[in-house]
């Protein structure tokens, strides 16, 4: 099953708006590799090489590969293992050949794509744009759905804390009066009540099924 169907498959119905666009973005890099191959129709078979270093490149500048800290690499030849460390050079030139950067702003994540004055670099400045957007997204759902824990966590702490106090209570019942007994049951099963009922509300039928 391709990513794009195994991905629809998994999805929560009542949180599908909240998830990543992946349609949207994979029409969006069509557009760019369209435009290449039109404008560039010789470079995909005499520019592998310079393809390959640009895509490592880029990887890099996702998963953090320029840092200082050594790595391992596998000699496919001789069966070897040897230690490989970035130099500060190979650090500085990869950041200088590195075609965005991604820094933090107060409304989320924000991708400056550094070759947008080259030909159709117009149509990657959209992707990262959108991407930015989705990725946004799903950041900010996350973020409330965390908070959304939370403040049930603190609830139901509290009344955790209730329960047991009653628990004292009634085990020893010496001056408590049947009225303030009443009292206090009908205010904790009301409680408990509301607070099963915010619980099912945040949580998806899919989840509640244990499907």
């Amino acid at each position: 099953m391709k990513f794009g169907k195994e991905f629809t498959s998994q999805m929560v119905p009542e949180w599908h708006e909240a998830y990543m666009n992946y349609d949207y973005l994979k029409t969006l890099l069509k557009d760019i590799i369209r435009f290449k191959r039109k404008n560039n129709p010789h470079h995909h078979g005499h520019g592998h090489h310079h393809q390959l270093r640009g895509t490592l490149t880029l990887y890099r500048s996702f998963s953090g590969l320029l840092a200082k800290s050594g790595r391992r690499r596998h000699h496919h030849g001789g069966g070897q293992i040897g230690h490989l460390s970035d130099s500060d050079d190979d650090i500085e030139e990869g950041l200088r050949s590195a075609p965005i950067l991604v820094h933090s702003a107060s409304h989320g994540y924000e991708t400056t794509f550094l070759m947008a004055a080259e030909e159709g670099g117009e149509y990657e400045t959209l992707f990262f744009r959108r991407l930015d957007d989705e990725f946004n997204k799903v950041d900010r759902f996350y973020k409330e759905k965390v908070e959304e824990v939370v403040k049930e966590a603190v609830m139901l702490n509290k009344q955790m804390d209730a329960l047991i106090a009653f628990r004292v209570k009634v085990e020893h019942p010496d001056g408590w009066p049947w009225e303030e007994r009443t009292v206090e049951m009908t205010q904790l099963a009301s409680d408990v009540a509301s607070s099963a009922a915010a619980v099912t509300a945040s949580t998806p039928a899919r989840a509640r099924s244990g499907k």
